[in-house]
């Protein structure tokens, strides 16, 4: 009979009680082979003498156990990265993490510090009610889901309207509380800007606080104190429209399309008349519009079902027939 055989239920009970106390994750086949072992041996220097070992006190290999139990918990914390919290859902340029180029697609963790090139851009999905745009020649932390650190240049936040996302961008010259839904971030020489696109926003900026919406900006100088100003043909997210979601629209809707493009905008699309509405409906669009500004890639995928959109500086987009 082997040692192994003569390992009996009851240890095997109380080497399991003590293995359920690892964190979960991806265990190192190694690492718990190494904890086994180590345990096996210190089992067998406690067998007694009848059965060829010295004496030892029945609890000794237990101690052993809990030893190894402990050493493969702390291997396991330090080899579980940190849980994600977004995803690089686009990248233009040079978009690097620790000096590493990211591409489209990678895993975006807690405490990742992000720097973008001069002329490029990144697009991050934190959900499907949350994603961010990053300008070129910033520097960001994603602290966590609810928290991004901007150290320099320009981010473009969006949310899903009526959406529940608490989220804070926080800054050397003050915190950007997330209340509505679309706003940019700009932080340079240690001043900060905020203009809202659509909702608004609630800044903290030491013993001063403001809360501004659409059309509004806010901006903290030097000093600490808060100066508001209405947004005019200025309005500092032209940049933000070349980091768009990634659309197929090929097989899909008309309909389906514009509810990208209103995503994407934070515009109201409505329709001329019930007719055009079952148009939209039942058009099905073919070919590739990605990565074109939304607003050229409804002027091509409306003209390409006979419709045509009526864009306004404000107020909601109407889609109607065609005029030829």
């Amino acid at each position: 009979m082997t040692d192994r055989e003569k390992w009996g239920e009851a240890d095997e009970a109380r080497l399991a009680q003590l293995m359920r106390r690892v964190p979960r994750g991806a265990a190192d086949p190694a690492a718990r082979a190494r904890v086994f072992e180590a345990v096996h041996a210190e089992w067998r220097r406690s067998l007694p003498p009848s059965q060829g070992r010295p004496a030892s006190k029945p609890a000794r290999w237990l101690a052993a156990a809990s030893v190894a139990v402990a050493a493969l918990a702390g291997l396991l914390w330090w080899q579980s990265p940190p849980a994600q919290v977004a995803t690089l859902e686009r990248a233009q340029g040079v978009v690097a993490e620790a000096g590493q180029s990211l591409a489209a697609g990678a895993p975006l963790r807690r405490g990742a510090s992000l720097v973008t090139a001069a002329g490029s851009g990144a697009l991050l999905r934190y959900s499907p009610d949350l994603s961010l745009r990053i300008d070129a020649g910033s520097r960001v932390t994603l602290t966590d889901a609810g928290n991004l650190r901007l150290d320099a240049g320009r981010i473009l936040v969006a949310a899903t309207p009526g959406a529940e996302i608490p989220f804070v961008v926080h800054t050397d010259a003050g915190d950007v509380r997330h209340v509505g839904t679309r706003y940019v971030v700009s932080v340079s020489d240690g001043e900060l800007d905020v203009a809202v696109r659509d909702g608004a926003i609630q800044l903290d900026a030491g013993s001063h606080a403001a809360r501004a919406r659409a059309g509004e900006a806010l901006h903290v100088g030097a000093a600490g104190a808060i100066v508001r100003r209405e947004l005019g043909g200025d309005a500092p997210w032209g940049w933000a429209d070349k980091l768009v979601s990634p659309i197929s629209i090929e097989g899909k809707t008309f309909a389906a399309f514009l509810r990208w493009y209103a995503s994407e905008t934070g515009r109201d699309v409505r329709f001329a008349d019930a007719a055009t509405r079952a148009r939209a409906q039942g058009a099905i669009l073919h070919g590739s519009v990605d990565g074109l500004p939304p607003s050229q890639a409804l002027a091509i995928v409306a003209a390409s079902v006979d419709l045509e959109a009526v864009v306004p500086a404000q107020g909601p987009v109407v889609i109607g027939p065609a005029h030829r």
